[in-house]
């Protein structure tokens, strides 16, 4: 019987790679929801666990370009719906039912466990709990798709050009510690924004789309 050890000396390369992609879609989610709610709020707001605060006139930025459910997500959309790369129509929609299970549960852990309540879709259509809507889940679809057909065949060719695989090895070692050591610390060094996120979710929550269509 293989063990744990034996299994990860095995799949050690591959490993690496998923954390790759769990690095290389976390910045991308960053990016995309930056603009997503900039384009629909006009509102430029501090995403994930990158915190842009100031001191004395200042600007300091603490963290990661990094939102954990776009990563996470992302590296399980591209390896486990991989199969279903020919088939985009039923991607679509079990990329969509998943991920919105997915992001239910990323919701109630974050509020239960962290004390955090980091999004509300309370206001949207078709809403459940203020963690999921439909707006978002019909999102989740279109990105599944364009996980497993774009965005896993890209990193997966841009970690293969990668000459020096050890160094990156130690890079992407170092940026899992780093981002934990950023969640572990902003409450201490930045304890009036992460107040912010979990009294005012405003700033997460998408405004109603009927809203947005009338300006």
């Amino acid at each position: 019987m293989i063990t744990i050890f034996e299994f990860i000396k095995k799949r050690r390369e591959t490993i690496y790679e998923i954390l790759f992609c769990v690095i290389a879609c976390g910045i991308f989610g960053w990016i995309f929801e930056t603009i997503e709610v900039l384009i629909l709020s006009g509102q430029l707001t501090d995403r994930g666990i990158l915190f842009i605060s100031r001191i004395n006139g200042f600007p300091l930025v603490w963290g990661f370009p990094f939102i954990l459910i776009y990563g996470v997500g992302g590296a399980i959309l591209i390896w486990a719906f991989k199969p279903l790369a020919k088939k985009p129509v039923l991607l679509f929609f079990i990329g969509m039912i998943s991920m919105t299970v997915f992001e239910y549960l990323t919701s109630l852990f974050c509020e239960l466990l962290l004390g955090e309540v980091l999004w509300d879709y309370s206001e949207q259509f078709m809403n459940l709990n203020g963690r999921i809507c439909l707006f978002s889940s019909v999102v989740w679809g279109l990105l599944s798709i364009l996980a497993v057909k774009v965005f896993g065949p890209f990193f997966h060719k841009l970690y293969g050009r990668i000459k020096h695989k050890h160094i990156m090895h130690i890079i992407l070692i170092v940026l899992i510690i780093y981002i934990i050591v950023c969640y572990l610390l902003r409450p201490v060094l930045f304890e009036n924004i992460v107040d912010s996120l979990t009294t005012d979710v405003t700033i997460r929550s998408l405004p109603d789309i009927k809203e947005f269509m009338n300006v």
